[in-house]
């Protein structure tokens, strides 16, 4: 998907660079020195920089990690109850009863599968709770990166990601954190 996305916008910007490299060669009537005029304004933004930068993403990395820390400690415990029983039965194993080998046996199985669970909800609920934070402060970026767009009389905008070169003239990245910042 995103090599895609990277070659239609590839296609879509040499488009707009020859349609105005053309107008910029042919001879200069009206109508070719409009259309010099109308061509398009890029910029180019470096989406990693401004997630880290970010003072809600900060606040909701934190919020996610108070969440699940409950989870995370009980996790833990249970994962050192897990080695504890079976270091104890691979140390003890020669001087323990059938029955006791056989309980213990039943019982880290039992702790392997309780903890197996607990950490498929856990990595389950917690991409979830992510996607959704995650998507909130994109929508955020994504309107914030329109606004200083507009201000700059923008018409195109590529991540830094999907551009082989930018020039520093082009990069909108800190106008977005400044703007990211001034609303939060």
């Amino acid at each position: 998907m995103k090599k895609l996305t990277l070659a239609l916008m590839t296609t879509l910007a040499m488009g707009l660079l020859a349609t105005t490299s053309f107008a910029a060669n042919s001879s200069a009537s009206p109508e070719n020195t409009a259309a010099v005029a109308a061509s398009p304004k890029i910029g180019v933004i470096e989406l990693g920089q401004v997630l880290k930068a970010d003072p809600q993403m900060q606040a909701l990395k934190t919020q996610l990690e108070a969440k699940f820390k409950p989870r995370m400690d009980k996790m833990t415990a249970l994962q050192n109850t897990l080695k504890a029983d079976t270091d104890k039965m691979s140390r003890d194993a020669a001087v323990m009863s059938a029955s006791d080998k056989s309980a213990l046996s039943d019982k880290v199985a039992r702790e392997q599968r309780d903890l197996a669970r607990m950490q498929q909800d856990y990595f389950q609920d917690a991409k979830a709770a992510q996607n959704e934070a995650m998507s909130k402060v994109l929508k955020r970026i994504d309107d914030v990166v329109a606004k200083v767009a507009k201000q700059q009389n923008l018409d195109l905008i590529f991540q830094r990601e999907n551009v082989a070169y930018h020039s520093e003239r082009v990069d909108i990245t800190k106008s977005v954190i400044a703007q990211m910042k001034a609303s939060a």
